[in-house]
């Protein structure tokens, strides 16, 4: 199964292959915050420093969101990231 580490706590959780970020996040005791769970506020923009190629790319939507709050190309939503391979991220 796919592994996220967050490089700012070193936690790490293992994900389903082709699983939800937010639900593997809920399911456990990640160090993540979430806010509308629906792609529109921002809370949980992160930036993915290793394995963005892992992850099913984001919609011109999501992408538009998270770069109001990153400046990072590998900004993405916690809550709209599904995964497929391993990744390393920290909070934007």
């Amino acid at each position: 199964m796919p592994t996220v580490t967050f490089s700012h706590t070193g936690a790490t959780l293992e994900v389903e292959p082709g699983g939800s970020f937010l639900t593997a996040c809920e399911d456990s005791d990640a160090p993540a915050d979430f806010g509308c769970q629906s792609g529109a506020c921002g809370v949980c923009t992160l930036v993915v420093e290793q394995g963005a190629g892992n992850l099913i790319p984001g919609t011109e939507e999501e992408l538009e969101v998270a770069s109001q709050f990153s400046s990072e190309a590998t900004a993405r939503l916690g809550c709209q990231v599904v995964v497929n391979g391993d990744i390393t991220v920290r909070p934007a």
